[in-house]
């Protein structure tokens, strides 16, 4: 995939190599309420290895997408590590999605989106779930996700949404 200005997006699975790229442009992006530990995307990627991905533009770490699979309509707690994932999921949760100032508005969101929606797909996902944080909202219904409730402990103007 190319952005408008013929810089090649790469998008590639997270490995634990990648987790101090992850921290930096998540420290790029978010207040300090909002971040999460090196841990917390460690355990992430150890209980779910194959349903995060990292884009790079020209080589260079640009965003990154963690999801992974859940049950039920409570999304897991920010900047907690997860013991297990549910024994039995019933859909794809879109933990944090997130790309630096300068890579916005270049494709990057739309290839991470797409990669981790097939990833749910090819799960056999009836339903994918999301957190909606800092106005975003909008943004997201875009992608037919649909609000079911405010979820406050992610922020004053969070929503859980869904899509099916």
């Amino acid at each position: 995939m190319t952005d408008s200005s013929n810089h090649s997006i790469q998008i590639s699975p997270i490995t634990s190599h990648d987790l101090d790229a992850v921290c930096a442009i998540q420290a790029a992006c978010y207040p300090a309420g909002f971040l999460e530990a090196r841990a917390v995307f460690a355990r992430k990627l150890m209980l779910s290895p194959d349903s995060h991905w990292l884009a790079k533009i020209d080589g260079e770490p640009v965003g990154y997408f963690f999801t992974h699979p859940w049950a039920g309509n409570t999304p897991p707690e920010l900047d907690q590590e997860i013991a297990a994932l549910p024994p039995k999921p019933d859909c794809h949760f879109l933990h944090d999605l997130s790309l630096i100032p300068s890579a916005r508005g270049r494709g990057v969101a739309q290839a991470l989106i797409q990669t981790a929606l097939s990833w749910g797909e090819i799960q056999g996902y009836g339903r994918t779930l999301l957190v909606a944080v800092q106005g975003s909202v909008p943004f997201w219904q875009r992608w037919g996700f649909v609000s079911l409730s405010a979820a406050p402990a992610y922020g004053p103007d969070a929503a859980l949404m869904q899509r099916v």
